[in-house]
């Protein structure tokens, strides 16, 4: 059979959630179309999440966040700022154009028509997210309030191209040389195994999905008195919550750790008993990694982006149900739905996971 898409283009615009979550689709494509030269268009906050020899040949960056879920620039700025990048795709004369992520609004709708136009691919391909995929030649069912996965959504894209598989499993890349170096950290910081070790990631990429942080206070202080738990505070340079509560738990001497690369990061989850986190980035790595986690979520679809199945080795904590949930805003004036998770509802979780994960050491 000859294969008529012999240079596709994939793009992945979200967050590095969405790039891991991304992992299976991805996977399937590169099964599918094997023979065919394959470039996967990025952010560049996200192009470290996977190792591209996996997938594509090829990975090329937006010179800035086009499609990004946080605040977005000026509609003119995305265009422009990206036009140099525009043109060099266009040059690279594509057959097909496949879409992974959903179309969150009507902006981002006019936004990708203009940018297909101008890249040019023959086909284009992608979900229709409440019939604002008009644009496209292949328009693939989304709802985005829907109680489908978001792994299954982009699954089903791969499917739809013909690209069936029944390997779900998320992927995240670390290399031998993030393992040793945070094999070396962690004993440069005075910690192994012989406690529990528990990382608290406070921030979030989306403000409007950040719990209270005298929450995360409080359950680092109870881990550390009922379980003697060495506690490991996560999150970016910029993540001023992290500074702020690890000195407010100065007093059980917990160990700070921002700004590692990805790879550090996800060699970090793979030595934690426990990783406890709001719903972002670092929650799907966790995920990804099989480490057992607690997820707060708020705003957001927890159908669409929490935990992709039961396992007994995760917990999904929500907040109260509100008018205005779920919604895919940036920041909110009340925070209604995450102030109303309480401790109690964070710790309930916490012991019940790790009441759970002694009785499966002692099987």
């Amino acid at each position: 059979m000859v294969n008529k898409f012999k240079k596709i283009l994939i793009m992945e615009a979200g967050g590095i959630g969405d790039m891991v979550m991304s992992t299976p689709a991805l996977r399937a494509l590169r099964e599918r179309f094997s023979d065919s030269e394959i470039v996967l268009l990025t952010v560049p906050r996200t192009a470290q999440a996977v190792n591209i020899k996996h997938y594509a040949n090829r990975i090329i960056c937006f010179k800035q966040e086009a499609f990004s879920k946080g605040p977005s620039k000026p509609f003119y700025t995305q265009i422009i700022s990206n036009s140099k990048l525009l043109w060099a795709l266009r040059k690279e004369r594509f057959d097909m154009m496949i879409d992974l992520e959903a179309i969150e609004s009507w902006k981002s709708s006019l936004l990708r028509c203009i940018f297909y136009k101008c890249i040019g691919a023959k086909s284009k391909v992608g979900r229709n997210s409440d019939g604002k995929g008009f644009f496209l030649d292949v328009k693939v069912p989304d709802e985005l309030f829907g109680k489908v996965h978001e792994v299954d959504r982009k699954l089903l894209i791969a499917k739809t191209l013909g690209a069936e598989t029944n390997n779900t499993k998320q992927e995240f890349d670390i290399s031998e040389e993030d393992r040793e170096f945070m094999n070396k950290w962690l004993t440069d910081s005075g910690i192994d195994d012989k406690r529990t070790i528990v990382a608290m990631q406070p921030g979030a990429f989306v403000p409007s999905r950040e719990w209270k942080s005298k929450g995360f206070v409080e359950i680092g202080r109870r881990l550390s008195q009922k379980y003697r738990a060495r506690i490991i505070i996560t999150g970016g340079n910029n993540d001023n919550v992290a500074y702020e509560i690890n000195d407010d738990l100065k007093d059980i001497k917990p160990i700070l750790a921002v700004g590692l690369s990805l790879g550090e990061f996800g060699a970090l989850l793979e030595r934690v008993h426990l990783f406890i986190s709001n719903d972002t980035g670092p929650a799907h790595i966790a995920d990804a990694l099989n480490t057992p986690y607690v997820v707060l979520f708020g705003p957001e679809n927890f159908y669409r982006y929490g935990p992709y199945d039961s396992r007994s080795n995760n917990r999904l904590v929500t907040g109260m149900k509100v008018s205005c949930s779920p919604c895919l805003k940036h920041t909110c004036r009340t925070h209604e739905c995450m102030e109303s998770i309480t401790t109690d509802m964070v710790w309930e979780g916490v012991e019940s996971l790790l009441k759970e994960m002694t009785k499966e050491k002692q099987v």
